[in-house]
């Protein structure tokens, strides 16, 4: 669900808490929300995880949500300070703690903030348990001790620990035949954590791994370009990734969950697809690199990626299975498939089970897996699969407005004869399959407010973005006829 208050930039949805610092997000907030959920959980919790990313408004609202957990009689609080989202989940189970909060906005730009409440097993709490707590948190009132006798609140610190521990997790990951073989490779790797919470991370990490690396924008919190990494805040990275040889070079948001790559601009692949390497692709050749060895594996993904997949992952007999955008969404289908690998392809982050968030770290080690076991570059590795193009755009519109508009977007792709595909609510997405190899996508955005995506894919560039003209004409079309109606 995606709930509305009267700060318009506020969404609360089973993808988070988010909005505007100092507007819709503030202590207060922090405070009810952390309640809420001490109160929805009362009976299973006894320790609990809090950490953010590197936004300057971090502290505020840590501080509230800390006080609500003592007022709780929460016995012990473990900080993991700013650490990505994949080292607090990954803690969580490691330090046997009941649950925990993690603050951030993700991509959103640095004057957002909002928050993620997960379960014992590091996960985002389900649809239905966030909603739970949202109606929860709107009639939270504040006040002392909810607990009769309250005990001492231990709060301790284990930054060093939660990344130590994060580390060990993937090196087991990829066994030390591999990691030999990434020492042997002698890589150049550029990385841009834009100030956000994967600087100490990656540092530790590729040294590790025996990486030649350049961190730029390495001061925490300082943030030097948008905070999503795309094709336009990444721009001035591929020229550093031309000047420094680099085998590639790699953008993260500020919790670390997305990633973005870039390669030599002297590349065929890059002269045909681009330099930077689109998520679908990322995703494709994370599956390619961890499913070697295995066999007949379910691929859980969401449903606008591209029929890349299912062509890279066919000769390990495995199959994809689709479910509506959304991590939580995807990671539950991963659960009930006993799936390995996961992820969305819109965004570079690919999950793998304990952690059960998407992990842009983790996908840099599979590329260098990947690339070190085939002893061939990324760009002929990327060369070699087969060539699909993606096209994307945002379009402003109400939430009340985005229902309509999809319902008249339905009716008329099914009565041209269309194949449609649809997932979750009303607010889900919306699949048109034009041919076995490219479809149309529409879905109203989660956590962007009053935004709805349309996304092409196939495998003609021309076919992606004729498809998406017609698709954004279509769109305001049935907008303008709302809007004349109304």
């Amino acid at each position: 669900m995606i709930k509305k208050q009267k700060n318009q930039d506020l969404v609360e949805s089973f993808s988070g808490i988010r909005g505007i610092y100092g507007q819709s997000i503030n202590r207060e907030l922090a405070y009810k929300y952390a309640r809420a959920y001490c109160q929805l959980f009362r009976k299973k919790i006894s320790s609990l995880v809090i950490a953010n990313d590197s936004r300057s408004s971090a502290p505020v609202l840590k501080k509230a949500m800390i006080r609500a957990f003592k007022d709780c009689g929460i016995k012990k609080i473990i900080d993991f300070g700013i650490v990505p989202i994949q080292v607090c989940e990954h803690g969580i189970v490691k330090f046997k703690a009941s649950g925990g909060v993690y603050i951030t906005a993700s991509h959103n730009e640095p004057e957002y903030n909002g928050w993620k409440f997960l379960k014992e097993d590091g996960a985002l709490l389900y649809p239905d348990q966030v909603d739970q707590l949202i109606k929860k948190a709107c009639k939270v009132e504040r006040k002392k001790s909810i607990i009769k006798e309250l005990k001492k609140t231990k709060t301790i610190n284990k930054n060093k620990e939660a990344i130590d521990e994060y580390i060990n997790f993937i090196l087991k990951r990829i066994n030390k035949k591999e990691i030999d073989k990434i020492k042997n490779y002698k890589f150049r790797i550029l990385f841009d954590p834009n100030g956000g919470s994967a600087i100490k991370t990656l540092e530790k990490l590729f040294k590790k791994l025996g990486v030649y690396f350049k961190i730029i924008n390495n001061k925490s919190g300082q943030f030097k370009r948008l905070i999503e990494p795309n094709v336009k805040s990444l721009a001035y990275l591929s020229r550093q990734v031309d000047r420094g040889k680099f085998e590639f070079g790699c953008g993260f948001d500020c919790d670390a969950d997305r990633v973005e790559f870039l390669v030599p601009s002297s590349s065929k692949f890059s002269r045909e697809m681009g330099q930077m390497v689109s998520g679908q692709y990322a995703l494709a050749l994370s599956c390619d690199a961890y499913l070697v060895g295995t066999k007949n594996q379910i691929i859980v993904t969401n449903d606008c990626i591209s029929f890349l997949l299912r062509d890279i992952i066919k000769k390990y007999q495995a199959r994809v299975k689709e479910v509506e955008v959304g991590e939580m969404v995807v990671v539950k289908e991963m659960e009930r498939q006993k799936s390995i690998i996961g992820g969305e392809g819109s965004c570079g982050g690919i999950i793998i089970p304990p952690i059960k968030c998407r992990d842009g770290i983790m996908t840099v080690v599979l590329f260098l897996k990947m690339i070190s076991q085939r002893d061939k570059s990324l760009v002929d590795i990327l060369e070699d699969y087969p060539k699909y193009y993606s096209e994307r755009t945002k379009v402003k519109c109400s939430s009340v407005q985005a229902v309509k508009i999809k319902r008249k977007l339905e009716k008329y792709f099914r009565s041209s004869g269309y194949e449609i595909k649809k997932t979750g609510d009303s607010t889900g997405g919306l699949k048109m399959l034009v041919d076995r190899n490219s479809y149309i996508w529409f879905r109203q955005s989660r956590t962007e407010p009053n935004v709805f995506r349309i996304i092409t894919d196939g495998d003609s560039e021309k076919k992606a973005k004729e498809n998406l003209k017609k698709s954004i004409k279509l769109f305001n079309r049935f907008k303008k006829d709302l809007n004349y109606f109304n």
